[in-house]
């Protein structure tokens, strides 16, 4: 019977460790218990890419419609899905809406949503770089949702 080295044992180890660490997308069980609350024009406004970059946030909003085409900040489309939310109670005058992108096992909230329902959503501050039609590029956060609450 063959018996592996520990030098092969860990070479394996390595190997298959790596090949999972490939997956940067992968959704993975959540693990935060706390997260600091941010008011959601704070969050949006471009301002606190930096200082909010990789937290896990709290931000009260409201949903405004689903996304579709492609998602942001290099997602795959087969574990993610994406909405937008906007500032509750906004009107025409809402400032940036918010994309939020949502693990499919989360997902299924998003769907018994409709225009305007407030939500609490927590989850992960994502940087990501967005360029405009007329060749401005700029910094924005999106939020990875681990948790989904509708409220009143």
């Amino acid at each position: 019977m063959a018996t592996l080295s520990s030098v092969g044992l860990l070479a394996l180890c390595v190997a298959l460790l790596g090949c999972e660490m490939l997956q940067p997308n992968a959704p993975t069980k959540h693990t935060q218990t706390s997260y600091i609350p941010v008011e959601y024009r704070k969050f949006v406004s471009g301002v606190f890419v930096d200082d909010l970059k990789n937290k896990y946030v709290r931000v009260e909003c409201a949903f405004s419609s689903t996304m579709s085409g492609t998602l942001p900040g290099g997602y795959s489309p087969s574990r993610y899905m994406a909405f937008d939310a906007m500032a509750f109670g906004a009107g025409l005058e809402a400032p940036e809406t918010l994309t939020v992108v949502v693990p499919k096992d989360l997902a299924d909230i998003v769907f018994t949503l409709t225009h305007a329902d407030r939500l609490r959503i927590g989850g992960r501050a994502v940087v990501v770089t967005v360029s405009t039609v007329g060749g401005r590029i700029f910094r924005q956060l999106i939020l990875e949702a681990t948790s989904i609450e509708k409220i009143q």
